[in-house]
């Protein structure tokens, strides 16, 4: 071999380590990446490790290389290299989410073709949002009902719809009326738009999951208690033990005792929540948990309209009697199970059995016909109160659901894969109670706070009870037919079977249902989303669990939702963005015929729609400052209703509880390591009672602002959350009978200790 060839030879040999060297930066990249998504993920102090790592892998690169080499990549111009780690936000730690289960499964939210508002632990945290319906006031679109049609517990509507039926629990059901305390909740999602095609009947307005607190593999634990005007202070306890090597128990333990702003109405709430979870990040992960809360509440009706207005001069005044209760619990046992494929996908079975019982006495109260006007009032003002609603219910619900979740390619295309199957038996004894001969006498404007007890001679009527067995099962396909373009469609049946018998009959009805799905997705790169949806849903006859002669022949009502949407990930990712303009309607509502003397069924012809447009963001803009926030714009119309005078007048009319702008912003500033501030505000604009929508009523719009003062240190934080900041008077609940108001000024002193 000649000198010439030996001299080439030397010379790729030099290039070649040279290149080795540079290369080795990039998989101690790679390594580093890892790292600083586990730590993330488990928030260890890895960083240390991680540099050593990097140190120590490019030295050994180096000494390999001869010093032909060494003085071949001394001469190449420096390279620098940039790695950024998967964002997997934890729900304890940011505002902004980026995965979600509420599409079945967990999922990408810039893979989901609808609106999607994920309320993270530390967003509930930051602002002591203690029950669901307070963590609400963070979701654009909502509005607040006020126990119409008898109900109890958290009552909400989403784009002019009720969503009474539509709260979840980790993907299954949790229909009973009850008020929900988020001490064991991790997140709360809310998926906007019809979603029958996940979740079943209901859903016209969208759902809202429950996202549970789980066990994982680290010993940490944390106790928090809050102090606050108006009585209030709570307790609250979160201990994760790691048991074994992949297994864990996570207890969640709360006790809440408050008096309402109102002057009169209490709470008293206890809960405990224990999960054991073993198999953790194994191919079986399973896991078992109990779950109890019990609450002894005094029910506030509010007080009754007077000549279309809230009476705002009552809104720190209660008028009840100090015989009023409500005193319900919630019971249940989950268990779990997950199955994880060599190839990624996995199965879960979840089975859930509960029991609930509410028991409710309640006061209504208003001025007599005397005070014709706000300026009429004065201390000697009378009002009229009636003994309320009275009724009890005892529920048990059992749900058994299998969803799977997986990747496959067909025909040289990628599938995303979803489907499952449900069974669920909800059956539930309620009853009323006789009020006849027991009268709460008369009280004057002056006299606030709650009178003396009333004799209870309530006589208990006999109850109804309702038995529904459903069956589920649902595909859904999103293939990737381009590399920028994606296809989803999925389809679900369901049958429903009611049997509801009364003191005087028994009421049978059988429905199937078919719904759908379907979403066109264009993703040109890692950072955006843009898509155009539409999906059904029904709402049968029996869903809250009553039938009467009329509905029990009665097919269910249709729904359907459009959407055309954008998602955005900005600043690195770590500032998440969307809009969505979307039309919700109600094609066939339940109305009755005038001209019907003998009506054997309700008349599905009636229609109504809501149109609107969001925006929202979370995240972090920079390193300092966190920010929340949306704003909604709707518009709700009844196009058709039946034929009686009433309802034709409702034709063209703003429907009930659907705002015209619904808007939240919340933004923290961290000072420095210790010192951190929060202010925002949340408000929506005036609202028309449902089902009153031919009245004069009307409850004005509102912007209350909120406050935060956080000192953090090594193991502890103290903070100070400023509620109501400007005394705002406002109504939260809405009814056609009266309406309830929202706390005034308050504040709160909490101190958490971790260990």
């Amino acid at each position: 071999m000649t000198s010439k060839h030996l001299a080439g030879r030397a010379a790729r040999h030099s290039v070649n380590k040279a290149q080795q060297a540079r290369q080795a930066p990039s998989a101690t990249t790679a390594a580093l990446s890892a790292t600083v998504a586990t730590s993330l993920l488990m928030g260890s102090s890895v960083w240390a490790q991680a540099d050593t790592a990097a140190a120590t892998a490019t030295p050994a690169a180096s000494s390999a290389a001869t010093p032909e080499a060494v003085k071949s990549s001394q001469a190449l111009p420096n390279v620098t290299v940039k790695a950024k780690a998967d964002r997997t936000p934890d729900s304890k730690q940011h505002y902004q989410a980026v995965t979600t289960s509420a599409g079945k499964g967990k999922q990408a939210l810039k893979d989901i073709p609808q609106s999607v508002t994920v309320i993270t632990e530390k967003l509930m945290d930051d602002k002591n949002y203690d029950t669901l319906k307070s963590a609400m006031h963070a979701v654009t679109g909502i509005a607040f009902e006020a126990g119409e049609g008898g109900a109890i517990g958290d009552l909400v509507r989403l784009r002019g719809f009720t969503m009474r039926g539509d709260i979840f629990l980790d993907g299954m059901r949790d229909i009973a009326q009850y008020n929900r305390d988020t001490f064991n909740q991790d997140r709360l999602e809310v998926l906007r738009g019809s979603a029958s095609m996940l979740y079943g009947r209901g859903s016209t307005g969208g759902i809202i999951n429950q996202a549970s607190k789980q066990p994982f593999l680290m010993d940490q634990n944390e106790v928090e208690v809050t102090a606050g005007t108006h009585d209030y202070y709570r307790f609250t306890g979160d201990f994760n033990l790691k048991t074994g090597e992949n297994a864990a128990l996570r207890v969640n333990v709360m006790k809440t005792d408050a008096h309402s702003t109102r002057n009169g109405p209490e709470t008293h709430r206890q809960g405990i929540a224990p999960t054991y979870r073993w198999g953790i990040g194994t191919a079986d992960e399973f896991s078992v948990g109990y779950y109890h809360l019990s609450y002894q509440d005094t029910p506030d009706y509010g007080f009754r309209w007077l000549n279309g207005r809230p009476v705002d001069a009552v809104a720190e005044r209660w008028y009840g009697a100090k015989s009023d209760y409500q005193n319900d619990s919630a019971n249940y046992v989950d268990l779990s199970h997950v199955h994880r494929f060599a190839d990624g996908s996995e199965i879960k079975t979840q089975f859930r059995d509960g029991l609930y019982k509410r028991d409710l006495w309640a006061t209504t109260a208003g001025f007599t016909t005397a005070t014709k006007a706000v300026a009429d009032i004065n201390d000697k003002s009378v009002i009229s109160r009636a003994a309320g609603p009275s009724r009890g219910a005892s529920d048990h619900h059992t749900f058994l659901q299998t969803d799977f979740n997986g990747k496959a390619n067909w025909l040289g295309l990628k599938h995303e894969l979803l489907a499952g199957g449900e069974f669920a038996r909800e059956r539930e004894r309620a009853w009323q109670y006789s009020l006849t001969g027991i009268t709460k006498a008369n009280v004057t404007y002056a006299q606030s706070g709650g009178t003396a007890p009333v004799a209870d001679t309530r006589v208990r009527q006999p109850s109804t009870r309702y038995t529904s067995d459903t069956y589920g099962a649902y595909v859904q396909d999103t293939v990737t037919f381009l590399p920028q373009w994606k296809l989803m469609t999925g389809l679900r049946y369901d049958l429903l079977q009611g049997h509801y018998v009364r003191p005087t009959d028994t009421l049978d009805r059988q429905d199937e249902e078919l719904s759908h799905r379907v979403g066109l997705l264009w993703q040109p790169n890692e950072s955006a989303t843009y898509y155009i949806s539409e999906g059904s849903s029904f709402n049968a006859s029996g869903d809250l669990y009553q039938y009467d002669p009329r509905s029990v022949n009665t097919d269910p009502e249709k729904s359907r939702n459009y959407e055309i949407g954008a998602k955005w990930d900005l600043f690195d990712g770590d500032l998440s963005m969307r809009t969505a303009i979307f039309r919700t309607e109600k094609t066939n509502e339940r109305n009755t015929d005038a001209n019907d003397v003998t009506p054997t069924t309700y008349l599905l012809n009636g229609k109504r729609h809501t149109n609107g447009l969001e925006f929202e963001a979370a995240g972090r803009v920079t390193p300092q400052i966190e920010l929340t926030g949306g704003i909604a714009f709707m518009r709700g119309t009844i196009d058709k209703a039946g034929s009686s005078a009433a309802s034709q007048a409702s034709v063209g009319k703003e429907t009930g509880l659907t705002p015209k702008v619904t808007a939240n912003v919340w933004a923290t500033y961290k000072l420095n390591d210790h010192w951190r501030f929060g202010l925002g505000a949340d408000g929506m604009s005036n609202r028309v009672p449902a089902s009153a929508e031919t009245s004069t009523s009307r409850a004005p719009g509102y912007a209350k602002a909120d406050a935060l003062i956080e000192y953090q240190a090594a193991s502890y934080k103290v903070k100070l959350n400023l509620n109501n900041l400007f005394d705002k008077v406002y109504v939260d609940g809405v009814y056609r009978g009266f309406t309830v108001w929202g706390p005034t000024r308050n504040a709160q002193l909490s101190f958490n200790q971790k260990f």
